[in-house]
């Protein structure tokens, strides 16, 4: 995946979350992928508060699983949003 060049520049306008744990880091990741495919689309990007707040049920060690995951998918973000649907809709049921 190419990142497009204004990119950087719109990172470092994003106020600085200092991380101090892993999952923090992990998140953080999450959030960079995500908006990666963002740029340059309808959607605006997504903040680290939002993230954070869906997978808060999720433990570190599902989270690495959960990224490679998302990873392999044709799209970073459908495949993130689709598992946590799945995921939703199965626990309601």
């Amino acid at each position: 995946m190419d990142i497009p060049k204004d990119y950087l520049s719109k990172l470092q306008v994003a106020k600085k979350l200092n991380i101090t744990s892993e999952r923090q880091e992990l998140i953080q990741r999450f959030v960079d992928k995500i908006n990666m495919e963002r740029v340059g689309t309808k959607w605006e990007p997504v903040i680290w508060k939002q993230i954070n707040g869906l997978v808060a049920h999720v433990g570190i060690g599902d989270l690495y699983w959960f990224y490679k995951e998302c990873e392999q998918g044709d799209s970073f973000s459908k495949k993130f949003f689709g598992i946590l649907k799945s995921t939703r809709v199965t626990q309601k049921k």
